[in-house]
């Protein structure tokens, strides 16, 4: 008789990084709302130099590494569950787990969402009449990556049932370089079709690439037991990092004084273009790994509300959008300078999102799922 399965131990490491994330996207989302910066619902009136500059340039920073470190997590812990579970039953749960919310999302969120979106203003036929329009194409809003992250899981269990996993192998810096050139060139090709800032199918994949690479990433990490890095290559692969990410900035930075259009990097057969992706090729084989070693390392502790805020992040990930929104169509009637506006959506959206998903996570069936 088969042993019945556990429930895998929680890791406190990777609880804090999840909250710190799931914060991240909220706070994103907020700040491309006040800076134009990337695609979302709204756009406000932006906020005032030198707060612009400073956000501009962290926002286009982080969302170099941001996805490919939310990805690289994912696959850090898809081969413990898949051995765990086996595959028909992996593959049930991570439909369950990914897919149900991301329906959830498309049925009960995005309706109203969607026609509140400036750019169906247009639309005069009522709200019941708009809603087909959103379920099909669906609009999945942020749990796009729910969809995709169950693509990657399910290719995980079809490769690893027809070829098991390696025995363990040591990391070398030269095997995250090479990483970062394939990403790198991927990434400009990719662009030539599809630039930063553009999607095809509801999907920025101008940055798939990147997703896919921290996905291999994470599963490699798990299955060769890199994690944690040995000190002096995790030393090593913080200078890269931190090289990266210091190129990507001067390159941001310098592109308006020298007379270049932001659009030149961001697809298209131009230098540009290959400079950003060979800086941002470097930044994901390098800071999502970094980042998870830094967390193994001195996050590795939780608390009473640590443990609350990782139980409810997923949940508050799920409802950010809608919180959001409210929160941009309320600070519009009070007209507020921007300044205000925008530290007052972050501050109530992170409380209301990380609150209304604890409150979520104690619903009878809901908080099976979330």
């Amino acid at each position: 008789m088969s042993a019945t399965p556990t429930r895998a131990p929680r890791t406190a490491w990777a609880d804090n990084l999840k909250v710190v994330l799931v914060a991240g996207v909220i706070a994103a989302h907020v700040t491309m709302a006040w800076t134009g910066v990337g695609n979302w619902v709204f756009e406000e009136p932006p906020v005032r130099e030198p707060l612009l500059t400073l956000l501009t340039l962290v926002a286009a920073v982080v969302s170099l590494f941001g996805l490919p470190l939310f990805f690289l997590l994912a696959g850090y812990f898809t081969p413990r569950s898949f051995e765990r579970k086996g595959p028909q039953r992996f593959i049930a749960d991570r439909a369950l787990r990914l897919l149900v919310p991301m329906l959830a999302f498309i049925v009960l969120l995005s309706p109203w969402i969607e026609f509140v979106d400036p750019s169906n203003a247009g639309w005069t036929q009522g709200f019941w009449a708009f809603v087909p329009h959103v379920l099909w194409p669906p609009a999945a809003g942020p749990t796009w990556f729910l969809g995709v992250l169950f693509v990657l899981s399910a290719g995980y269990a079809v490769v690893r049932t027809r070829w098991p996993r390696r025995a363990s192998a040591p990391l070398r810096l030269q095997h995250l370089l090479a990483l970062a050139a394939l990403v790198a060139v991927a990434s400009w090709i990719v662009r030539l079709w599809v630039p930063l800032g553009e999607e095809r199918w509801r999907l920025a994949l101008g940055q798939s690439p990147g997703w896919l690479a921290g996905f291999a990433l994470g599963v490699l990490a798990a299955e060769r037991g890199w994690l944690p890095l040995e000190r002096d290559l995790a030393g090593r692969i913080r200078h890269v990092a931190w090289a990266g990410l210091l190129l990507s900035v001067v390159t941001i930075a310098v592109s308006g004084p020298l007379g270049y259009a932001m659009e030149l990097y961001l697809g298209g057969g131009t230098w540009q273009a290959a400079l950003l992706a060979a800086a941002e090729g470097l930044i994901i084989a390098t800071a999502p790994l970094w980042v998870v070693d830094l967390f193994q390392r001195r996050f590795d502790r939780q608390g009473p509300l640590g443990r609350r805020l990782s139980r409810s992040a997923f949940a508050a990930f799920l409802v950010h959008q809608g919180v959001l929104v409210g929160l941009v169509l309320g600070s519009r009637e009070v007209g507020a300078i921007p300044e205000v506006s925008y530290l007052a959506v972050v501050t109530l959206g992170l409380a209301g999102s990380f609150g209304l998903g604890w409150l979520l996570t104690k619903l009878p069936g809901v908080r099976r799922i979330v």
